[in-house]
């Protein structure tokens, strides 16, 4: 896959592992695993479309980015970093585009459908599987629901994957890694279930750009 500075996915060969954080902050016991899957396939199953700005930190380097989200069912994704560089991920939920603006650089894939390597197909995939793939535990307190998923077969992206709810609304996500690094991502300004136009999940490619087209590459291997 493509070599990424900054997103919600894992991709494979990135220097940049991305990861999901907030474990460090849940004082509370987690209940039993299985009393968690269900109401969290039920706040999944109610969420058609998110819109927010985010904000996403590393424990590794501490370094803040800023961007807007936008995710509607199934696996359509816009992820827009503004600061500090401007990278554009987008899929459709086929095609995958990956911009860097400063390298001037696009590569296009095909979407991968694996929450393992794209943690942001939790929010915007098919949510009746989650049970199958993850193991679930969960706390809620005065404001919030607190879901913790581990990956019920081992992979190489990360150990688990943190979700934060106020209400029926995603707060944050969590992401620790295999090298026990954590990503926070905060959301704010959210809007959900919006209807969302069709072009928003395609990459308009600006002009006089780099195109690697991975596609081609794995067909002509």
């Amino acid at each position: 896959m493509v070599v990424v500075k900054f997103s919600l996915m894992q991709l494979q060969n990135s220097p940049f592992i991305v990861k999901i954080l907030i474990s460090a902050i849940l004082s509370l016991a987690f209940l039993e695993r299985g009393l968690a899957t269900q109401p969290l396939q039920v706040k999944l199953s109610k969420l058609s479309s998110i819109t927010t700005d985010f904000s996403q930190q590393t424990s590794r380097d501490r370094e803040v980015f800023y961007g807007r989200l936008w995710i509607e069912k199934p696996n359509k994704f816009r992820y827009e970093t503004t600061l500090p560089w401007q990278q554009s991920l987008v899929s459709d939920g086929q095609t995958f585009w990956n911009y860097d603006a400063d390298l001037e650089q696009l590569t296009i894939d095909t979407l991968e459908h694996d929450p393992a390597k794209f943690p942001i197909l939790l929010l915007s995939g098919q949510s009746e599987k989650i049970e199958e793939l993850y193991n679930i535990g969960a706390y809620t307190d005065d404001k919030h629901n607190v879901y913790n998923l581990q990956p019920k077969t081992k992979n190489h992206y990360f150990t688990s994957v943190t979700l934060v709810f106020r209400g029926d609304v995603p707060e944050s996500i969590v992401i620790r890694d295999s090298m026990n690094q954590f990503t926070t991502i905060t959301f704010s300004n959210t809007d959900v279930n919006a209807d969302l136009a069709d072009d928003l999940f395609i990459f308009s490619v600006p002009e006089g750009v780099d195109i690697v087209d991975q596609r081609v590459i794995a067909g002509d291997s």
